[in-house]
C-alpha cells in the first residue's frame, strides 16, 4: 500500500492536545502520509469544554465522529499514555478501517477495568488529592513537565504554556470493550525507556504478558515533542515489520 494510502490518526493523551503531535505530523505529510490529530473534549483548544460527565466513551465518540465525517480508512491508529484506552474501543467498533493499532508509551485497559484501577494506589491516591485542591474533583492539574522526561529548556517552556487540567472522570470510568484488547487487530506497543514513566508500570507488564510485540525507544513519556524523528523511524519500522 503507498503511503498516501495511509491515515495515521495520533491520539494525545492526558494533559496534553493536538498540538503535542506537531513537528511529527508535520514530517508524515512530507513523506507523503495523511495525518489527523484531534484534541480530546476538554483538553487543549477544546479546555473550555471541562465537565465532571467526561468518561473514555466521550473520548472513543470524539474520535469516532473524526473518523466517520472525515471517512477516514486504511488507519494506523496510534494512542500516547491515557489514549491506550481509546485505542482499544476504537479497535471494537472499526476493526474495518484501521490497519495497525500502536499503544504508544500508553496505558493497557481491559474491559470492564478503570484506568485508576490499573494505576499504582499512591498515584492514583495523589491525583484524587491534587484535583479535590484544585477544583472540588473535577479535574487534575498537569504535572511538571519533567515528569514526562523531558529536559530541554523550550520543550519545558512549552508544555509549561500547552499543558491544560484533565478530567479527573475520565480516569474513573470503565473501558467498554467487550472483545479482547486490539479486536484481532495487528498491534505492538512502544515503551519510552529513558527514563521510564512510572504510571504505566502495569500497562507495560500487561502488553508483555500477552506477547504483543514491543519496542524500545531510547526517550522519556512524550518521545514525539523530544525525539520525534526517532518517533516517526520507529513508526515505520513497525509498518516494515508488519508487512513482513
Amino acid at each position: 500500500m503507498n503511503n498516501n494510502q495511509l491515515h495515521f490518526l495520533l491520539l494525545h493523551g492526558a494533559w496534553h492536545g493536538s498540538w503535542v503531535w506537531k513537528e511529527v505530523s508535520e514530517c508524515l505529510m512530507e513523506k507523503g502520509f495523511k495525518v489527523s490529530c484531534p484534541t480530546l473534549t476538554g483538553l487543549g483548544e477544546r479546555k473550555h469544554l471541562m465537565s465532571k460527565n467526561i468518561t473514555i466513551d466521550t473520548y472513543i465518540t470524539d474520535v469516532e465522529n473524526h473518523i466517520l465525517y472525515n471517512d477516514i480508512k486504511n488507519i494506523i491508529l496510534v494512542g500516547h499514555s491515557f489514549s491506550g484506552s481509546v485505542v482499544s474501543g476504537l479497535a471494537e467498533k472499526h476493526k474495518d478501517r484501521i490497519k495497525q493499532l500502536i499503544y504508544f508509551d500508553s496505558m493497557v485497559v481491559e474491559g470492564g477495568q478503570t484506568p485508576f484501577e490499573i494505576t499504582n494506589d499512591e498515584i492514583t491516591k495523589e491525583r484524587i488529592k491534587l484535583a479535590e485542591e484544585f477544583d472540588n474533583g473535577v479535574s487534575i492539574p498537569p504535572p511538571s513537565p519533567e515528569k514526562f522526561g523531558i529536559t530541554d529548556f523550550k520543550l519545558i517552556r512549552l508544555l509549561e504554556e500547552k499543558l491544560t487540567p484533565t478530567p479527573l472522570s475520565v480516569f474513573q470510568s470503565k473501558l467498554n470493550i467487550k472483545n479482547e484488547i486490539g479486536n484481532g487487530i495487528p498491534l505492538c506497543y512502544i515503551k519510552c525507556v529513558k527514563p521510564l514513566y512510572d504510571a504505566l508500570h502495569s500497562s507495560r507488564e500487561k502488553a508483555k504478558e500477552m506477547m504483543w510485540p514491543i519496542y524500545d525507544l531510547q526517550s522519556g513519556h512524550d518521545a514525539m515533542l523530544s525525539h520525534p524523528h526517532e518517533t516517526i523511524n520507529l513508526f515505520f519500522k513497525i509498518l516494515s515489520d508488519n508487512n513482513n
